[in-house]
């Protein structure tokens, strides 16, 4: 059960007592001087108590009394009363004591707390600076808070707390585990590298794709290694406070110093190591700042100094060039996303404690996953246990990773959407058109299979397993333009009329055909260049001051042959999808029946129809 903050309980007491003090303030009524002396004589009057030049007078019973109010006098029944002495006399009245005397009147007088005047005064000013230290605490994460404002916020890991991941949890990556596992030996022998001259790497840097395990690598690290180690988000140094980041930089070096040999992870670093002067505006602003301090701190350590630093981020390419050079940022490790080999090891770290069927193929899952990270893959695994436990499985099938797959790449089933027979009939030729060019072109992905069934915001899809290669050719990227826009030209030869339905090809095309012509030197006119480079994401401040790239007529001449591209694989679609017009019926009709079907169903029909492809007509030069 969490604490409740002592702080808090002060201001709920004193809240309370203002509340009551002004309560009962207001709860007391006033009346003039004589008509408390009408009360006097008639008896009725039972004590008296006096503070300076007011008195407070309680009745023997509720009476009838002409009371004042902020609208004049009215008549109440009140028990109490206050009433205003007159100021002019030393005592209230010459022969008042004398007639409370004589009736029997309980007289006391009372000297008012100066103390008490004095809280209930700057009780408003206390609550309220109570409250904003109150909130001021709880922003800073404790009662503590002010007093760490400008320490470290990093986690440590030691001998009391260590971390459970070792790197057999890590699969794949072997080279970067290498390097890593060479990273932690530095620290445990480090004789061997001083007597021979050889400096320890102050830093090594974790770059990588989202997902792809650059955080657990360091977790890993974290686990074998046996020394200290410091964990911190990069963006837990940013404060809105001026000089509070480059304080807590300054504190979480001076804090794995003193635990030397350690290891210090900064994770997501981009956010503070993007390149200073970069900005719309520039100056000099708190990240800059923090940024400073960083460097400062990695370029201080001594020669012998037996502290690293790791950072991981995704974009190296907007980091400061003062981070990355040797003596900081020594060693830059890249984490890719995983091969086939890898991918398969993934799954099966993912999947050592879930109950799995016998014929379950984690080589057939894998190759189903390319360009899948480490994350993705994991996502994969726990989507297919929920599918599984959804229908009452007590183990994960084949059937549930493919179901799994489908949701994760289209989304889930759109059953309530209503499609008429002539749109489903054009869905069905569309998808048959992408199945039976990539099942006709040599060298195409090979095609899993086949679906209308409408999910997420795909109306269908063609399922396909790619080949994963480092190198593209333009064959290659010539027959993928051709599969994708196969769906817009069976529309046009079957359907007599197109849809909206390709719109997501052509933006897969075109994108294919521009880094064809810009980047890859493929285009008729512009052979053998590169008229752009791709920098990844778009950095604000960097782009906006890049001069243009090329003049309005290279913009026409690179539009020329992005379109020659596009419509030679387009007639090539046109072509094939004519040609084997007896296997596009078959699979379309398959298709309307069955709404899903599998890649050796394309390829049966296309070998029953025969004939031959079209070759890709080759350009001269």
């Amino acid at each position: 059960m969490r604490r409740l903050n002592p702080w808090l309980i002060v201001l709920f007491v004193l809240a309370l007592f203002l509340m009551f003090s002004q309560s009962s303030n207001l709860s007391r009524v006033s009346v003039n001087y004589n008509e408390f002396k009408t009360l006097l004589d008639q008896g009725k009057v039972e004590r008296v108590v006096v503070r300076e030049s007011e008195a407070t007078v309680t009745l023997k019973e509720q009476t009838p009394v002409t009371v004042n109010t902020a609208r004049g006098t009215a008549t109440n029944n009140v028990s109490a009363f206050t009433v205003r002495l007159p100021n002019s006399l030393a005592t209230p009245d010459s022969g008042l004591i004398q007639q409370l005397q004589a009736q029997n009147v309980n007289l006391r007088f009372e000297q008012p707390s100066q103390w008490l005047n004095i809280l209930l005064n700057f009780l408003p000013i206390i609550l309220l600076i109570g409250m904003m230290y109150f909130f001021f605490m709880r922003a800073q994460g404790g009662q503590n808070g002010v007093m760490q404002f400008g320490q470290s916020r990093a986690k440590k890991y030691g001998k009391e707390n260590r971390v459970p991941t070792k790197f057999t949890d890590v699969a794949g990556h072997e080279e970067a585990k290498r390097e890593l596992v060479e990273v932690v030996d530095f620290l445990k022998n480090p004789g061997k590298y001083h007597q021979i001259g050889a400096e320890i790497p102050k830093g090594v840097l974790l770059v990588g794709p989202p997902g792809t395990g650059k955080t657990l690598l360091a977790r890993a690290i974290a686990g074998e290694a046996d020394v200290p180690f410091f964990s911190v988000s990069a963006s837990e140094f940013m404060e809105m406070f001026v000089g509070v980041g480059a304080s807590r930089v300054r504190t979480l070096f001076e804090d794995a110093r003193k635990s030397a040999p350690a290891i210090m992870f900064i994770d997501e670093i981009d956010s503070i190591g993007r390149k200073r002067g970069a900005g719309i505006g520039g100056g000099h602003d708190e990240r800059e700042q923090t940024l400073n301090q960083i460097l400062s701190e990695m370029d201080g350590f001594d020669k012998t100094s037996s502290v690293i630093v790791l950072g991981a981020t995704n974009r190296p390419d907007v980091l400061d060039p003062a981070l990355l050079r040797p003596g900081r940022f020594d060693r830059q490790v890249t984490i890719d996303l995983p091969n086939l080999k890898e991918r398969e090891a993934i799954l099966k770290v993912h999947l050592r404690n879930k109950p799995i069927a016998s014929g379950v193929d984690v080589n057939e899952v894998a190759k189903s996953t390319p360009y899948f990270s480490g994350a993705d893959l994991k996502n994969v695994t726990n989507e297919a246990a929920l599918e599984a436990a959804r229908i009452g499985k007590t183990v994960i099938e084949m059937s549930d990773f493919y179901r799994a797959l489908d949701k994760i790449t289209l989304g889930l089933e759109n059953g309530s959407l209503t499609i008429s027979d002539a749109e489903k009939k054009a869905i069905a030729f569309h998808e048959a058109g992408h199945a039976v060019t990539a099942a006709v072109i040599p060298g195409s992905d090979k095609l899993q299979k086949v679906s209308i069934i409408p999910r997420g915001r795909a109306l269908g899809a063609a399922f396909y397993l790619p080949e994963e290669q480092v190198l593209m050719s333009k064959e290659r990227l010539e027959n993928q333009l051709v599969v994708a826009l196969g769906g817009r030209a069976a529309e046009e030869v079957f359907m007599g009329s197109v849809t909206s339905g390709a719109a997501d090809d052509f933006r897969k095309a075109t994108n294919i055909a521009r880094k064809m012509v810009l980047e890859w030197g493929m285009g008729d006119n512009f052979k053998n260049m590169a008229l752009t480079t791709d920098s990844g994401p778009v950095f604000l401040g960097e782009d906006m001051t890049k001069p243009k790239a090329f003049s309005e007529h290279t913009s026409q001449l690179v539009d020329e042959d992005v379109k020659r591209i596009l419509t030679r694989a387009f007639e090539r679609a046109r072509d094939i999808v004519s040609e084997y017009r007896v296997a596009m019926q078959e699979v379309a009709d398959a298709l309307l029946t069955q709404e899903l079907i599998t890649g050796d169903v394309v390829r049966e029909a296309v070998a029953r129809a025969g004939g031959q492809p079209t070759p890709m007509p080759q350009t001269t030069a």
